[in-house]
């Protein structure tokens, strides 16, 4: 869940987009996984969908390297239009057990208001990860 004041409208880099609503200074937590609000999908349910929605939900979930499950945000959640910007991303992921059993994202600089905020799924997101080769 954002704990930033943030708004959803259209984007430049897909579709729509997630954008602050007031300044961020670097280093502070703008979205964690918030029980109850966000949700969990083991790998073995996520196997069991059809097609289409495992595609739709690769779109908006990620698969998470600390617990190993599918975390979704609920469809009206403005994580949903969180768009990915490897290389100017804004955001980016820290582990902290005390804080979460999953990746905290933060302001790895300042964001102003109206920014959009974006993220690097290779940080975090175990689906999107390169995989490694046995002859590597």
């Amino acid at each position: 869940m954002y704990i930033v004041p943030v708004e959803v409208k259209a984007s430049s880099i897909n579709g729509k987009g997630v954008f602050a609503k007031q300044d961020i200074k670097k280093g502070a937590i703008v979205w964690q996984y918030t029980e109850d609000h966000d949700k969990k999908m083991s790998t073995q349910a996520f196997k069991q969908l059809d097609d289409s929605t495992k595609k739709a939900l690769q779109r908006v979930a990620y698969l998470s390297p600390t617990s190993g499950m599918w975390v979704i945000p609920p469809d009206d959640d403005p994580a949903y239009y969180t768009n990915h910007n490897s290389n100017t991303h804004n955001t980016a992921v820290m582990v902290d057990s005390k804080l979460s059993d999953e990746p905290i994202f933060f302001a790895n600089r300042d964001i102003k208001s109206g920014e959009e905020i974006t993220n690097n799924y290779l940080e975090f997101d175990t689906n999107t990860k390169p995989k490694s080769f046995d002859w590597l």
